[in-house]
């Protein structure tokens, strides 16, 4: 005799998705075993294109410089970190380009990538010696933004700019960029600027030592219009000459004048 145990509508339901989810859950596995072959193969496939000569930096021949006027490309490709042989694709532009404005006389520095065919192509902006200036017995050149930079960084037959900065040594000058543009547009010759004492700036000029006490952007222009105004007065002096003059005062210039010695016993017997 057989026995027949109906299957109700509910338990078959539940065997179907039984079924269902193991199939599911198999697809997954497969589908994750799939990924990682994929990803696997396709990361080795990378690198040993990456490895390969076409997609390699082999020298600094495949460098590129431009924006250098007073930096010899050599001299730009010796300050590099870049080890040869190096894939491409490892290089990082950021990284080149903070570490050239820290070790070369460059203010700015872009880096960009070529992939085919492989090379780097580095744009450069100089860092202009504007002055001359010495510190720790050290010669070496100021820009317009006033960062000092040793001579030996710059080639040997640069030509030595006509001004000289006479800097303090114990503190920093902050508006050296003001007072460089200022002194740059002066339609007076300027030879030096000397600025160690903060309490008196200190000119040397065509017309000689010029006094100019603190020094007072806005008062300054002032006073570089006063001594434009006082271009003849060498030829009113004539014989005459005088140690300094003062423009701390712009509208009453004083002038300390250098009196001979027989004025000056022709003085002492009157």
């Amino acid at each position: 005799m057989t026995l027949e145990f109906p299957i109700s509508n509910g338990e078959a339901d539940y065997v179907a998705r039984r079924k269902q989810l193991r199939k599911q859950r198999r697809l997954r596995i497969f589908q994750r075993i799939w990924q990682l072959v994929f990803i696997t193969g396709l990361t080795g496939g990378m690198l040993w294109v990456a490895m390969l000569p076409e997609w390699q930096l082999r020298s600094s021949n495949q460098i590129e410089i431009e924006g250098n006027k007073l930096l010899s490309k050599e001299t730009i490709k010796k300050s590099l970190s870049v080890q040869y042989p190096q894939s491409i694709f490892q290089i990082q532009p950021q990284v080149i380009a903070s570490q050239l404005e820290a070790s070369a006389p460059v203010s700015k520095v872009s880096v960009s990538r070529t992939i085919f065919p492989s090379k780097l192509t580095i744009q450069v902006q100089e860092r202009l010696p504007i002055a001359n200036s010495t510190r720790n017995n050290q010669q070496g050149f100021l820009d317009a933004e006033g960062v000092w930079t040793a001579a030996k960084a710059y080639p040997s037959n640069i030509t030595k700019p006509n001004l000289t900065v006479l800097e303090p040594t114990n503190r920093i000058f902050a508006q050296w960029s003001t007072l460089y543009r200022q002194v740059s547009q002066s339609q007076v010759k300027i030879s030096q600027v000397d600025i160690r004492d903060e309490s008196n700036l200190i000119l040397n000029t065509e017309l000689g030592l010029v006094y100019f006490g603190t020094y007072k952007p806005s008062l300054f222009s002032t006073q570089l219009e006063t001594l434009d105004r006082l271009r003849t007065l060498p030829d009113q002096l004539k014989s005459k000459s005088f140690n300094y003059i003062d423009l701390s005062q712009p509208t009453t210039p004083i002038l300390e004048m250098n009196i001979p010695s027989k004025d000056k016993s022709s003085e002492t017997k009157s």
